[in-house]
């Protein structure tokens, strides 16, 4: 599974480069808002002498906004495209791979878990991509630009003050995402086994409603629906607990800010300028912070998907032997089967019994049979040695 993944990113490397560029160049241009801000702030202790700069810097000001939601747009655009094809061609090799499973490996699987494999569980691998290159980028890139701008341009000591809360945060966040984990993996199961029950109720809803059992069949889906919600329900609070974990750890940072920030101004030690600029740059970590809970809710989710699917990679698939023969695509010729007989691992029940048939070249081969008697799997299986 890793390396269907690690091939599929492969194809798009240059892309991915692409965002990365972009997301740093739009960071590194995120940082002069503030800077221009805190200059017009120092700048109007006299506007009559700095009027020119005052004009001058917030035309600067509206250019790098503008400059922002340029650059903006096109990381925004290819991260979407790329998440998209790579779920796109993650589907297609499950599903090559699905057609190539032994029946041995295969027959235990239900209907349902197999469609949440190629819908739920891949849907949140590909959210989880997404999110590596819309976030996780952002996330490092204003770590790194804005820690160093704050230290630069405005005073180490209140920089290094103010990002403790967040710190601690991070190792509190790290802390709860074992609850998202255990909670999601329930999540999973109960969503699996529903998905499981609607087919199978699906499947057989007329014999269900011949022999009058849609009071049964309904008790058993609301309890299974019940167990769903329930789960679900601990992943929604799980996740709510992240988010005001971080919104405790902002109302620490802009305390500290003022506070201290505020003594620094009456010291001397910065301008008012760099205080308005120094809260500003504060704003920038609100994104990854905010959303680094999401991020690794989303990851823990993608991390359960992934060994989910790896186990259906790891089930062994149909070895063609064809010795010195050449493979060909299509067979022509008649069918002759022999004395066949044939049941289903773990299943005493004969699908086949003694069969003998010739099909000429060009016949059509039909199965009837009464309810219930298997023709699915006869026509299946005759398919299979065809």
């Amino acid at each position: 599974m890793k390396k269907n993944i690690i091939d599929i990113l492969k194809k798009y490397k240059f892309k991915i480069i692409i965002i990365c560029v972009f997301v740093f160049l739009n960071i590194y241009f995120l940082t002069y808002p503030p800077k221009l801000i805190g200059k017009i702030v120092d700048l109007l202790s006299d506007t009559k002498n700095n009027r020119v700069l005052i004009i001058k810097n917030v035309f600067y000001l509206v250019e790098s906004t503008i400059l922002l939601l340029v650059l903006r747009m096109p990381w925004r655009y290819l991260a979407g495209y790329v998440a998209r094809s790579f779920e796109r061609d993650l589907k297609n090799k499950i599903f090559d791979h699905f057609m190539k499973i032994k029946m041995t490996s295969i027959q235990n699987i239900k209907n349902g878990e197999l469609m949440a494999y190629i819908t739920k569980d891949v849907g949140e691998i590909r959210v989880f991509v997404y999110r590596v290159m819309a976030i996780a980028t952002r996330i490092v890139f204003i770590t790194l630009i804005a820690t160093y701008t704050m230290i630069k341009n405005v005073n180490m000591k209140l920089t290094l003050a103010t990002l403790c809360p967040i710190i601690f945060t991070t190792f509190l966040v790290i802390k709860i995402k074992k609850d998202v984990e255990r909670n999601f993996q329930k999540s999973q199961k109960y969503f699996t086994s529903l998905s499981g029950y609607v087919q199978e109720s699906t499947d057989s809803i007329r014999t269900t409603k011949a022999y009058g059992g849609e009071i049964n069949q309904l008790k058993k889906f609301i309890r299974r629906n019940k167990l769903l919600k329930q789960s679900d329900n601990s992943v929604d609070f799980s996740s709510n607990l992240l988010s005001f974990c971080v919104n405790i750890c902002f109302g620490f940072c802009y305390g500290i800010s003022f506070i201290y920030g505020s003594k620094l101004v009456l010291d001397g030690v910065i301008s008012v300028g760099d205080f308005v600029a120094f809260n500003g740059y504060i704003g920038m970590f609100v994104l990854p912070v905010t959303n680094l809970p999401s991020f690794i809710n989303r990851f823990k989710r993608a991390q359960v998907s992934f060994k989910r699917l790896d186990k259906l990679f790891s089930l062994e698939r149909e070895k063609i032997i064809a010795g010195n023969k050449e493979i060909i695509e299509r067979v022509s010729g008649d069918i002759l089967i022999k004395n066949l007989s044939f049941n289903y691992p773990e299943n005493l029940d004969m699908v086949l019994d003694n069969i003998n048939l010739e099909i000429k070249e060009g016949e059509t081969l039909g199965i009837i049979g009464t309810i219930g008697s298997r023709k699915n799997y006869t026509y299946e299986f005759v398919i299979k040695i065809i």
